[in-house]
C-alpha cells in the first residue's frame, strides 16, 4: 500500500466517470480530520450542479490527477440538479468492469480491444454471485449519495 501525500492547489479526483466523477483543486487540508476541501471544476453531467462548489472529502478517497480529464466529464455548471442515471443490474456490472479497465489502461485503447477487455472482466465479476450482489449494492449507494 502506498501513501499519497496531498497538497493545497493539487488537482485531484474522486470516483469514476462511468458512475460519478468529481474533479478539482484542493482548496484546503484538515490534517487532524484527514479531510480535504476540493473546489470542484469538472464532473459527470448528472453531478454538474456541484461545479464551483467546495466539497469535503476523506483525504484517502482522493486521487491526484495525472494527465487529462477523462471523457464524459464537463466543466459547465448545471443550474439544476439532475437525477443519477437509472441503471439495470447488468449495466452496473458493466460500468464496474469498465472502471477497472480504465484504471489500468486509461482511455487510449482501441475500441474493439477495450470492449473485449471490459466484457472479460464483466464475465469474471458475474461468476461470483456474492461479489455481483456486493457490486450492485455498492453502486446503488453511490448513485443515491446526496451532496
Amino acid at each position: 500500500m502506498s501513501i499519497v501525500i496531498l497538497h493545497v492547489g493539487e488537482r485531484v479526483f474522486w470516483g469514476a466517470p462511468e458512475v460519478i466523477y468529481l474533479e478539482g483543486t484542493i482548496a484546503s487540508l484538515q490534517p487532524t480530520e484527514q479531510m480535504a476541501i476540493v473546489h470542484i471544476d469538472r464532473a459527470t453531467p448528472h453531478s454538474a450542479h456541484l461545479i464551483d462548489s467546495d466539497i469535503p472529502f476523506a483525504a484517502n478517497g482522493l486521487v491526484p490527477l495525472k494527465g487529462d480529464s477523462p471523457p464524459g466529464t464537463t466543466d459547465k455548471r448545471s443550474a439544476e440538479r439532475l437525477p443519477p442515471p437509472q441503471l439495470s443490474d447488468d449495466e452496473k456490472i458493466w460500468r464496474t468492469a469498465a472502471t477497472a479497465i480504465h484504471q489500468v489502461y486509461g482511455y487510449q485503447l482501441p475500441p474493439d480491444q477495450e470492449k473485449t477487455l471490459i466484457e472479460q472482466v464483466k464475465r469474471e465479476l458475474e461468476r461470483d454471485p456474492a461479489r455481483r450482489a456486493q457490486i450492485i449494492a455498492s453502486m446503488d449507494e453511490i448513485l443515491k449519495r446526496e451532496w
